[in-house]
């Protein structure tokens, strides 16, 4: 593969919060060709109206008409037998498609194991069959996997990008089955070259907090906001490592373009001595979401509490949403790991793609979720978010 070269994409969760960030990119750029997008459908034409609608909410009118023509609606599901794509589809897909751009999982954190398996591991396992098949019939160059920085678990100390399997517990079967479908991937380093990317946690752009979603970090703040809950409770001095999703998005799309990115894995993360604290996340919460402080419970004493007879004197309510949150607990008490990420930003570095910090995203992240009341609206069009210019925002 040669930078030069035009390069067709075949891109599984595509219309995800990431995917779609990156579908904007790719879209404006000289040496992506032809993107096909795996999209949940039975049929091609429910699938092509889908991609159109897609295509139009995320491009101004005059480029979405003319984008059209470098998209192509794949129908299929990544927990069918084949990524459900017709048999008679498959030839095609051969003959063009040169890199699988895999983004596409369940990132339910309160999921069953066998769920989360389903998702992300046998899913994951179905693309990396169609890539076999297009790599022995066609013109495959390698396969791009999106994993998680997560993959660590509850495993403590540097985690370097090399590190994937070392005994680690989990927080949640997300994590677990992140792992089990990355060390899947690798196996088929034999039938074709495999480049892995691990993000943090990803929250909104940078330039104009825009998110659609509103899970993980966002999600126990959006309960102060809405005063769904009278206390809260968390480890203040945790670390999270954060990171805003246009950040990823640029890391991907630079990278895939690269020959020497192959065999590589990358943490697109903010890194070790870049995480931020807990209490630095409310702060912000505080100044520029209107979130109003809560009376504060340490998480040690929490769990004692939960236990006892003291319990009672929280409202059943409460311990409702507090099992809700049994997921995200290793998150509310900060993650005990530190994530080296030197390699890939000195590579990153070198291709113009600059880290952001805490500091420089906290404010228009905070700020978009009371303009958006938590995602009850999108303020703009939704295009106006995808520019690649913030100023024209």
């Amino acid at each position: 593969m040669s930078e030069a070269k035009s390069i067709n994409l075949f891109i599984t969760g595509g219309t995800g919060f990431v995917g779609k960030a990156v579908l904007a990119r790719l879209a404006r750029t000289a040496s992506i060709g032809k993107i096909y997008l795996l999209v949940r459908s039975r049929q091609k034409a429910e699938a092509q109206e889908r991609v159109a609608q897609i295509i139009k909410n995320m491009f101004p009118p005059e480029q979405a008409e003319a984008l059209a023509q470098r998209f192509v609606a794949v129908p299929g599901d990544l927990t069918q037998p084949g990524l459900g794509i017709a048999p008679a589809h498959l030839p095609a897909l051969a003959a063009d498609v040169h890199q699988i751009l895999h983004l596409g999982a369940s990132t339910d954190f309160g999921a069953a194991l066998d769920v989360a398996r389903r998702d992300n591991v046998e899913g994951t396992r179905l693309v990396l069959d169609l890539a076999k098949y297009l790599a022995t019939h066609g013109h495959l160059r390698r396969f791009e996997y999106v994993s998680t920085a997560y993959v660590a678990g509850k495993g403590k100390g540097r985690i370097s990008e090399d590190d994937l399997d070392l005994g680690q517990d989990f927080a949640n079967h997300y994590e677990r089955s992140k792992l089990e479908a990355e060390v899947l991937v690798r196996s088929y380093a034999k039938y074709f070259p495999i480049v892995v990317y691990r993000p943090s946690i990803v929250v909104g752009d940078a330039h104009s907090g825009y998110t659609p979603h509103f899970k993980v970090m966002y999600w126990p703040i959006s309960l102060l906001a809405k005063n769904l809950v009278s206390v809260y409770t968390c480890n203040r001095r945790g670390r999270l490592d954060i990171v805003p999703v246009n950040y990823v998005a640029d890391a991907i799309v630079a990278l895939l373009q690269r020959d020497e990115s192959t065999g590589q894995t990358y943490h697109l993360t903010a890194g070790s001595g870049n995480e931020v604290t807990i209490a630095k996340v409310l702060d912000g919460a505080y100044a520029y979401a209107g979130v109003k402080p809560r009376p504060f419970i340490p998480f040690w004493l929490f769990l004692l509490v939960r236990k006892s007879p003291f319990a009672k004197f929280f409202s059943g309510d409460f311990w409702y949403i507090a099992d809700l949150a049994k997921p995200y607990y290793n998150y509310l008490q900060g993650v005990r790991f530190r994530l080296d990420n030197r390699k890939t930003q000195a590579q990153l570095a070198a291709l113009g793609v600059a880290q952001a910090s805490w500091d420089d995203f906290k404010e228009p992240l905070f700020k978009y979720c009371t303009e958006s009341r938590w995602g009850k609206r999108v303020p703009k069009q939704e295009y106006l978010y995808y520019l690649p210019d913030p100023a024209a925002t």
